[in-house]
């Protein structure tokens, strides 16, 4: 967990968790946090693949070393959107001489300016999300590259689009993008204003899959750092009886100028 950061007047306070979880026998999940940078990023590795885990890895280890670009914050985001393109070439080349059918990670990047920080954006590709808090409304900057997500703006509405929610109920963490499969992956990239007191949470599904929104909100809008509001939100995930990994990297906005 890490402590206050101070950069051009602003307060950038930062702490994260990735636990196995007490039914997984292997942590597939990794995170990269750089208070200096002001890069973040979360990955998942498809649990349903093989070397899942390799892969997240390697997400977040090319992202570090974008991380490290000397630019400014849109050579920055450049950096790590081409990082991501270099861990899918790299996960498939290692599934390929591994022999494994398949495998594969989520990733959701999060980068934040700095000078000011006023601007930021946020790139993902499968189910790991940004939550926002802001002025006590949580909301999602992400949108779930999922079966379910990409075909229930096709059914109808009313009863009929209920039946279908059922029916696709089973598909919700059925990926149709990752890192690693398909087509070279290709993050869906969003701007984000950045103000202070906004509280941002990147996290797998493994946090938000069984943790009320509601709850989450509360966990983040508590008074206190960063650091308590990871407890807050490892606690709650802990007790809502999670079956698989969670990890999250927990962004405090405050303005010191």
């Amino acid at each position: 967990m890490f402590g206050l950061f101070r950069r051009s007047g602003v307060g950038v306070d930062v702490a994260s968790f990735s636990e196995c979880g007490p039914v997984r026998s292997e942590n597939q999940d990794h995170f990269f946090a750089d208070r200096r940078s002001l890069v973040f990023c979360v990955a998942d590795g498809m649990g349903g693949g093989e070397g899942g885990g390799k892969a997240s890895e390697m997400v977040c280890d090319e992202v570090s070393s974008a991380a490290s670009c000397k630019g400014g914050f849109l050579e920055r985001a450049r950096e790590v959107d081409e990082a991501v393109r270099r861990a899918d070439r790299k996960v498939k080349l290692y599934a390929e001489k591994a022999g494994f059918s398949q495998m594969g990670s989520t990733a959701t990047v999060f980068v934040v300016e700095g000078e000011g920080a006023r601007r930021a954006v946020v790139g993902n590709i499968g189910d790991s999300r940004l939550y926002r808090l802001r002025d006590g409304e949580l909301s999602v900057l992400t949108r779930d590259h999922t079966v379910e997500n990409e075909l229930a703006g096709r059914s109808g509405p009313g009863a009929g689009r209920a039946a279908f929610a059922r029916r696709m109920s089973a598909l919700a963490h059925v990926l149709t993008r990752a890192v690693g499969v398909g087509e070279e992956a290709t993050l869906d990239w969003r701007k984000v204003d950045v103000r202070a007191g906004d509280v941002y949470m990147l996290c797998s599904d493994g946090v938000y899959g069984y943790v009320r929104p509601s709850d989450l909100r509360d966990a983040l809008a508590h008074r206190g750092d960063a650091a308590r509001m990871s407890a807050r939100v490892r606690r709650l995930v802990a007790a809502g009886g999670a079956h698989d990994n969670y990890t999250a990297v927990i962004v405090k906005i405050g303005d010191l100028a």
